[in-house]
């Protein structure tokens, strides 16, 4: 009898072990032909996604996508999206100057409730704790993070004030490259994660931006190079990617992960082949990462990695058994864990 239990269990901890094939399988002639770095899933059916030439597309199957279009807003770049429902979703926009907008009842209204024109603005992500609470930053004004917060599900936004926000380092900053370089987890930590400076950083606060702490992470330092993405898995343990995107095929610190709450961070094992612009976890033990050179997947919260393809995207997302990913000029494919 015992024999037979230590049999079956040791099958069962082959079996949950096994790793799962990831196939990237393109989507051909996607009629937005726009770039596309905001990328969200409310589940496995509801993804929205969010760019340049003011488009934004939503799917409610994971297959057929719908267009919502405002072409006043063409000239910016909505490189974040956070989405509630179906219906509803958030849109913020990079560059010079920031400007948010709310989407209602699938795109047919467009809700501007937030605008900042201030020298020195470059929003770089956001995210939300629950359907009304979120948090956005951008790059340093007068050497700090500036971040606003919103209570009421993005209706309206104000400056985050914290009096023990640390000074960033000279060119310390954040990175737009798929709006991931903020992720929320739980119901009151923030992490916020920078580069371009001697040290490429975590921010971290557990009360909603209220008090501020700074840890160092092995991540490459100096310019172009930092912190690009990062997803928690749990409350403890947590993955970040990025590098240099002026040299992607360098792995040199393009990977760290944490099993402490973000206090320590270290380089894996074994890491992506190359700059990694956005990393997504999808919540049943497969990670992956993407960036110019390619797509890689993890089974084992970071420490190994394996790449699965050489085709670039900006963003990716997986829930479950699926996924997205999107690039520049419509590029867009589907993510199949099997």
């Amino acid at each position: 009898m015992k024999l037979n239990l230590l049999y079956i269990l040791s099958f069962l901890f082959l079996f949950s072990c096994k790793e799962k094939e990831v196939k990237i399988i393109p989507v051909k002639n996607v009629f937005a032909n726009n770039s596309k770095r905001g990328l969200f899933a409310v589940n496995e059916n509801v993804i929205w996604a969010s760019g340049t030439d003011g488009v934004v597309l939503a799917t409610l199957n994971n297959k057929d996508w719908s267009k919502f279009e405002n072409t006043a807003l063409a000239h910016l770049d909505f490189r974040d999206i956070h989405a509630f429902n179906e219906k509803e979703a958030i849109i913020m926009s990079s560059g010079d100057g920031c400007e948010i907008y709310k989407l209602i009842d699938r795109g047919k209204i467009w809700n501007k409730v937030y605008e900042n024109k201030q020298e020195g603005v470059f929003f770089d992500g956001m995210d939300f704790w629950d359907d009304k609470n979120g948090i956005a930053f951008s790059d340093p004004i007068d050497n700090q993070i500036y971040m606003i917060t919103t209570n009421d599900g993005g209706n309206t936004w104000g400056k985050l004030i914290s009096i023990t926000l640390p000074k960033t380092l000279k060119g310390e900053a954040g990175f737009a490259a798929s709006g991931t370089g903020i992720v929320c987890v739980g119901d009151s930590s923030v992490y916020i994660g920078t580069g371009g400076g001697e040290k490429s950083r975590v921010f971290i606060s557990h009360d909603r931006g209220l008090n501020w702490s700074t840890v160092n992470t092995p991540m490459r330092t100096g310019e172009a190079s930092g912190i690009y993405s990062m997803v928690f898995l749990d409350e403890l343990n947590g993955v970040a990617v990025g590098g240099n995107y002026l040299d992607s095929a360098s792995t040199d610190g393009n990977c760290a992960i944490t099993s402490d709450g973000g206090l320590t961070w270290k380089i894996p094992k074994t890491y992506p082949i190359g700059y990694r612009s956005c990393v997504a976890y999808n919540g049943k033990g497969v990670l992956i990462a993407t960036g110019r050179n390619g797509i890689d997947v993890s089974y084992d919260k970071g420490m190994n990695w394996k790449h699965v393809s050489d085709d670039a995207y900006y963003s990716c997302v997986i829930n479950g058994g699926s996924g997205w990913l999107t690039g520049r000029s419509g590029k867009m494919a589907q993510i199949l864990i099997e």
